[in-house]
């Protein structure tokens, strides 16, 4: 490596860094064009070269879009597939699924220690805990358990989570100004919890895939925490790193 790349390297991902600040303040929304790189040159007092390596990065992983002759634009989940990028699952012919949501149950519950510390809140702190169900071609498929901060999402409602157009981390966005840009799974076979047999038409003990899933917003700061317990005989989990060309 050269000396001027080792000089560039750390300039570029300050660079970055402040691009998600804006984002992260909502000063640049989602959907919103942002300056052009010789606008942001101006504006960070580097070269446009610099601007355009932080972009890329931020480009290529989907929290800016470039589009022809409209310029770059913070990314919505609504946007560049973004429903693709979290939804690890295709039927096992690789066909085209109907995916249809559910809603099972909308509370309020106290957070325990261990709750607390997953979402790094205190512990009895209040959590909404949403029990969500997937159809897959009209099959029950997938039981999702969502733990959220209440102090995160104030005037989340079970009419407002219900009536909401798209995706849940589309809600959360247009609602709420948190998008998510990271999550970690860990996933394991188990039987099948007693409180999800029922909905998701299986017997007692049957086998099923729990992903247990970890949300980040801007920050590395969670927003939220996802038991998924999927009947694998009706689609399969996928999981691509890598190039792709």
């Amino acid at each position: 490596m050269n000396s001027k790349s080792a000089i560039d390297q750390p300039l570029y991902n300050t660079i970055r860094g402040k691009i998600l600040a804006k984002l992260k303040s909502g000063e640049w929304p989602p959907g919103s064009k942002i300056p052009t790189e010789p606008e942001l040159a101006k504006l960070f007092s580097v070269s446009i070269g610099t601007v355009r390596k932080a972009v890329e990065d931020l480009v290529s992983e989907n929290v800016l879009i470039r589009r022809a002759r409209i310029g770059t634009t913070v990314a919505t989940h609504e946007q560049h597939n973004q429903f693709s990028t979290f939804f690890n699952f295709s039927s096992k012919q690789q066909e085209e699924m109907r995916v249809e949501p559910k809603l099972l149950s909308f509370k309020k519950v106290l957070a325990s220690q261990e709750l607390a510390n997953t979402l790094e809140v205190r512990e009895g702190d209040t959590l909404f805990m949403i029990d969500n169900l997937r159809l897959i071609n009209h099959e029950p498929a997938m039981y999702d358990r969502i733990w959220l901060p209440q102090k995160k999402f104030a005037k989340l409602t079970q009419k407002n989570f219900e009536g909401r157009e798209g995706s849940i981390y589309s809600l959360y966005q247009s609602q709420f100004m948190m998008t998510i840009v990271r999550i970690q799974e860990q996933v394991e076979a188990i039987k099948t919890p007693d409180f999800a047999v029922k909905e998701l038409n299986l017997k007692k003990g049957y086998p099923v895939l729990k992903i247990t899933r970890f949300a980040y917003t801007y920050g590395d700061t969670i927003v939220e925490y996802r038991n998924r317990y999927v009947n694998t005989a009706l689609g399969i989990y996928i999981n691509e790193i890598g190039l792709k060309e």
